[in-house]
């Protein structure tokens, strides 16, 4: 059999077969466009979201400042675990808006770790379906030491089922409200939207008191959720310590 290799067959054979070699290149392409992107992608433990209820609002820093935090050999790596975060999301929204109930209910419960939600939100649930704020978790995971903070420092929303902390307040922290604010948002200085709102039925009416909760299905905050991260995973728990100092 003659298999000389000849120009002659190549060019016949790439007249007839080009396409096969076509097809070869565009699969080669697409499965490493695949790979790349399922390498370079953001897991859920590598981004930690924020869900913001309030009135007003304006940029911030806060996302940076942490990353810089994260950074410093102060941090906790065996307590909060490895510095392996890529985003800090915040998402602002207005409980007054229209469609905040579903957002809420969409972005709020389903994709964010940590929700800032006004009192009749809470009592609506009474507080239920959030992480319960136990000592050990405000003591040695949320509460800043360079603040040296007690748990008693702090306000919070108390089941009324069984009397358990569920959320912290913080439409009271000093750097959150009035005049160069830190943060840039406004909880507390809504006499105009009472104005604005006040024919409106009560369930209606705009908060006065904002809480930060913990959504318990969080692949974030360590052993304190549903079972869904790791213990050694707690990195929403030190941006939480971090806001707290911030702001308080």
């Amino acid at each position: 059999m003659d298999n000389k290799i000849t120009k002659k067959r190549i060019n016949d054979h790439l007249e007839y077969d080009w396409y096969k070699y076509l097809i070869i290149i565009i699969a080669g392409i697409a499965l490493f466009v695949f790979v790349f992107s399922q390498i370079n992608r953001t897991r859920d433990y590598e981004d930690v979201n924020f869900f913001i209820s309030c009135y007003d609002y304006s940029e911030n820093d806060f996302s940076n400042s942490a990353k810089t935090d994260f950074n410093k050999k102060e941090y906790d790596a065996k307590k909060y675990g490895g510095n392996y975060l890529r985003e800090i999301s915040l998402e602002l929204q207005s409980p007054l808006d229209g469609n905040y109930g579903t957002l809420l209910q969409t972005h709020g419960m389903i994709t964010s770790d940590v929700l800032i939600l006004g009192k009749s939100y809470l009592e609506s649930t009474d507080g239920l379906g959030y992480v319960q704020l136990t000592d050990e978790l405000l003591t040695d995971y949320l509460l800043p030491k360079e603040l040296n903070l007690n748990i008693d420092d702090l306000e919070y929303y108390e089941s009324k089922a069984d009397g358990k902390k569920y959320g912290i307040k913080v439409s009271g922290f000093a750097e959150m409200n009035g005049e160069g604010r830190k943060f840039g948002m406004n909880w507390r200085e809504i006499s105009n939207l009472n104005d604005k709102y006040k024919d409106q039925p009560e369930d209606r009416q705009p908060d006065t008191e904002f809480y930060l909760v913990i959504n318990p299905s969080s692949v974030n905050i360590g052993k304190f959720g549903k079972g869904k991260s790791k213990d050694g995973n707690a990195q929403a728990l030190y941006l939480i310590n971090r806001f707290i100092k911030y702001y308080k």
